[in-house]
């Protein structure tokens, strides 16, 4: 899937309204399974709640033109991105694939449960077709209980809000649809569902990658990068997606580079005897390193100028353009 094909299968939905209905569940603090609860809510709150999120579809991925679909394991630092899930998924987020498949799911016996203790919701758009589902997190701030004390307007006066209440806003983190998992913001993955050590563990196969490329004298200082998600992103993104090492580059090949690229070379790399071996001896000699395995470092065909460049997309033509 790219982002032209998920514009135009979103849009079905939003050319289709009318026609589709809204199911909302949500998924309990602290519960042993992420069980999805289905939440009994009035018809025309239904209805409100549909028109919210299909606007904020609208809104956040359908009007935006610079929309790009990357696979996570390769994300960048690019804007408007929205990543494609393409690593071992949490027992938390198969809940998304679980409303979808099941029709018995349990009714929430708000008698009995908080709202308080609600985590997130997901909310399934759809019909007997075709169905999407969005996942949402629900902040402190937007579950209101008994033990604060709240007014509301009525008629000419206030009088006190006895029961709980949430606030809905239009906001989603990630969405479930065409049987892929989608990411549209990074931050809330990395900071929940374990997703650190699910990233930890595919970051260890791109320092494996790494050292069976023997191009290092000191692998194992990558090693201590790890526990830094955002270095873990970068190693898993070699694991998955590094140019240089998918091309086979000799390490002689990557030191004659390093001694050369001006931005490279002011920063003097040290090299064993043999110029095949890059030692990682700084900080800015791991951050380059890393730098250099996902091609970063980069040489205008037109201009002869050099850049440094983290999102880019191939241009190469496929074989059956060349055909």
């Amino acid at each position: 899937m790219n982002a032209q094909e998920l514009k135009n299968v979103l849009q079905t939905y939003c050319d289709n309204q009318a026609n589709i209905g809204v199911c909302v569940y949500a998924l309990i603090k602290d519960a042993e399974k992420s069980t999805p609860f289905k939440l009994d809510i009035e018809v025309d709150a239904q209805a409100g709640l549909k028109d919210l999120f299909i606007q904020s579809i609208r809104d956040e991925i359908l009007r935006k033109e610079d929309i790009s679909l990357l696979a996570l394991s390769s994300a960048d630092e690019r804007a408007n991105a929205i990543y494609v899930y393409d690593l071992p998924i949490p027992e938390e987020l198969t809940s998304l694939e679980t409303v979808v498949t099941q029709d018995d799911l349990p009714v929430l016996n708000l008698k009995e449960v908080s709202l308080s203790s609600i985590k997130a919701l997901l909310i399934e758009i759809g019909n007997n077709d075709r169905q999407l589902v969005l996942y949402k997190t629900m902040a402190h701030i937007n579950i209101f209980s008994r033990a604060s004390f709240f007014l509301r307007k009525h008629k000419s006066r206030l009088e006190r809000v006895e029961e709980e209440f949430l606030r809905v806003s239009a906001d989603f983190q990630m969405m479930r649809i065409s049987g892929e998992l989608l990411v549209l913001k990074l931050e809330a993955l990395e900071r929940n569902f374990g997703f650190h050590d699910v990233i930890k563990r595919e970051a260890a196969l791109g320092i494996d990658a790494i050292v069976s490329a023997d191009l290092l004298i000191n692998p194992d200082v990558l090693r201590e990068l790890v526990d830094d998600v955002k270095y873990a992103r970068r190693l898993t993104k070699i694991a998955k997606a590094s140019p240089v090492l998918k091309a086979g580059i000799s390490g002689a090949s990557i030191v004659q580079f390093c001694k050369t690229f001006p931005l490279l070379a002011k920063h003097r790399f040290q090299f064993n005897a043999e110029n095949n071996k890059i030692i990682l001896d700084t900080k800015v000699s791991k951050d380059l390193f890393i730098k250099i395995l996902m091609d970063d470092f980069l040489t205008s065909e037109l201009t002869k100028l050099h850049y440094a460049s983290v999102a880019k997309d191939a241009v190469e033509p496929s074989t059956e353009e060349e055909n």
